[in-house]
């Protein structure tokens, strides 16, 4: 009895105990908060594809076809609770948080997925927007330059440091004032509250700042090709380095003063101890660059270049051969012989043709000359027709038939001998006719060519 009486003491405190904690720390069963979180993307569609985690708990409250999610949650008193939104494909990383309040339990965010921005800009979609430009210490900055890089639109803050453009998510927002650092933002924060501007804070320029990045970089004297020269021309390989065939870059970063001097000389890729000294040595030694100038300030400016290391490939050595020297003097012998053969063919054939000419001018005159006396000669012998008969004469291949088959040559009467030899006496005639209209021929075209 005693035990039993013992068991009902003990679990009547350790009820005690829990129900004084739960109302130490302010939670009560009865009493949850109801939230309503509504997610639209930057052209106001509603945000399907997000869920809410609240920290330290693993429920998930997914948003409806309307972009909304609510949820009930109980807010301890003591400390506070916060809740992380989520994109369906990136689940580690929240885009939004937020701190749970009973006084604000109805919540808008602006939340653009990545196929919402790959969307927006293929579309090249325009928004606008509009901010104001102040400095760490809340006054207004007039007459900052707002400009959308790459596009040439710009506008300018008023008196109160108000500004409105248009922009997209395809080219940045710049915001540029005297003495004071550039801001470079993309278009997404200034789509969170579209209802409200949204508030910009620039921080002064520091003397003792080093930028990474400028509207004009620093440079060596004559740009970098005259810096390739000047690697090129004092870099020593180490022979140790050489003899191990050790190849490859070396990259070194350093600052460039507003007068130019080199200062902060750090590697920052590393190839080997030896090639890594070089390239320190080269470093230090360069002459003053062309200081960096950041909206016609000079700034210091941190720049990187890598510096080669390749081993030079000797030049092969070309050795003369005597054989070969011989035979191409004996080609050029040949040559020389060759065009002077040509030459005088040349010439000899300009004689030739020449002395041909003068052969065929002669002989045209013979054979005019023989054919007036052979007609003479005929016109003064007289034809008899008791001449014997002529017999043809015949080709060997017609006579053998002929014979073969009995056919006998039949013997020529007086006056187809008399025909025969009129046709004899006009032949020397036509050749020499012939010849005569060669001759002119040749004759013109001499005439031609000269």
């Amino acid at each position: 009895m005693k035990r039993i009486n013992l068991y009902i003491t003990v679990l009547l405190l350790h009820l005690y105990n829990v129900n004084a904690t739960a109302s130490i720390n302010g939670i009560n069963d009865d009493t949850k908060t109801k939230f309503k979180v509504e997610i639209k993307n930057s052209i106001g569609e509603p945000q399907t594809g997000v869920f809410l985690k609240v920290t330290g708990r693993s429920d998930v409250y997914k948003a409806d076809s309307c972009g909304i999610i609510s949820f009930e949650y109980e807010v301890p008193k003591n400390y506070k609770r916060t809740a992380n939104i989520y994109l369906n494909e990136d689940t580690k990383n929240p885009e939004k948080t937020f701190t749970l309040d009973k006084e604000n339990t109805e919540l808008d965010f602006c939340i653009d997925s990545k196929e919402d921005i790959l969307r927006f800009k293929q579309e090249n979609s325009t928004f606008n927007i509009e901010g104001i430009v102040t400095t760490e210490d809340s006054e207004p900055i007039t007459g900052a330059t707002v400009s959308i890089q790459g596009t040439g639109k710009y506008t300018s803050t008023d008196e109160i440091g108000l500004f409105s453009i248009d922009a997209d998510f395809n080219h940045y927002i710049i915001i540029r004032a005297d003495g004071m650092e550039n801001l470079s933002m993309t278009v997404s924060p200034f789509l969170i509250n579209q209802n409200e501007a949204y508030n910009i804070v620039m921080r002064k320029k520091s003397g003792e700042k080093i930028y990474s990045n400028v509207e004009k970089m620093p440079e060596y004297p004559g740009g970098m090709k005259y810096f390739k020269r000047y690697i090129d021309r004092n870099l020593k390989y180490p022979e140790e380095a050489k003899k191990n065939k050790i190849e490859g870059v070396v990259v070194m970063q350093f600052v460039v003063e507003k007068n130019g001097d080199i200062t902060s000389p750090r590697v920052v890729r590393r190839l080997e101890a030896s090639l890594d000294s070089v390239a320190m040595n080269l470093i230090k030694g360069m002459p003053r660059w062309n200081p960096a100038s950041d909206h016609g300030v000079k700034v210091r400016c941190k720049y990187s270049v890598p510096i080669a290391f390749k081993i030079p490939v000797p030049k092969p050595v070309v050795t003369k051969n005597p054989v070969k020297e011989i035979q191409a003097d004996s080609l050029t012998a040949i040559k020389d012989s060759i065009t002077i053969m040509t030459d005088s063919l040349i010439t000899d054939s300009i004689a030739k043709d020449s002395l041909l000419k003068d052969s065929i001018i002669i002989s045209t005159d013979t054979i005019a000359n023989d054919s007036t006396a052979i007609q003479k000669q005929l016109e003064n012998e007289k034809i008899t027709t008791d001449k014997p008969a002529k017999v043809k004469k015949r080709n060997a291949f017609i006579r053998f038939f002929r014979w073969l088959f009995g056919i006998k040559d039949k013997e020529e009467t007086p006056e187809e001998v008399k025909k025969e030899e009129i046709i004899e006496k006009d032949e020397p005639k036509q050749q020499a006719t012939e010849v005569k209209q060669e001759n002119n021929e040749t004759t013109t075209e001499q005439k031609k060519e000269l």
